[in-house]
């Protein structure tokens, strides 16, 4: 009995990782796409450029697709091989879940990154010199996404997941 509740923890931490950061970074790329989609329709020559602004809030998707699967393979569903204090003491995935709240919650920053795009798009759309400009500044809310899955790798390979 002990073996399936922590493999449900284990599940439910994978899921978690890849769901929540999959939606975000839908949501965020459908923001960028809309304004992105506008520039193109004004001026096709900028379409390319506009895309690379919406591509940027689908990197959060990628990482939590990333980490569900290192929880997955390290796991490998079956904790008690991982780490065998853990697993007597019935506390793996509940570990494994802990470990992977930061990369879970990162993908809540393709939303903010999103909005950060549509306006880079914009501003691009009036004065194509700003492009670099609004790119760095959609970059910048990469670097919190990105702490957020270095920050769960991190935490599987203390615990002993990976």
């Amino acid at each position: 009995m002990k073996l399936a509740v922590e493999g449900i923890w284990v599940a439910l931490a994978a899921g978690l990782a890849i769901g929540i950061p999959g939606i975000m970074s839908g949501m965020g790329v459908g923001i960028a796409g809309v304004a992105a989609a506008a520039v193109a329709s004004e001026d096709p020559k900028k379409a390319y450029k506009a895309f690379v602004f919406q591509l940027l809030p689908g990197t959060q998707g990628i990482y939590g697709f990333v980490v569900g699967f290192l929880v997955i393979i390290g796991a490998g569903l079956a904790p008690s091989n991982v780490v065998p204090e853990m697993a007597k003491a019935g506390i793996v995935g509940l570990a494994v879940l802990a470990a992977t709240v930061p990369a879970i919650l990162q993908g809540f920053t393709a939303y903010p990154q999103g909005l950060v795009a549509s306006a880079g798009i914009s501003a691009f759309a009036k004065r194509p010199e700003v492009f670099s400009v609004g790119l760095m500044y959609t970059v910048a809310v990469e670097l919190y996404a990105i702490l957020g899955v270095l920050a769960t790798i991190l935490m599987l390979t203390f615990i002993g997941v990976l």
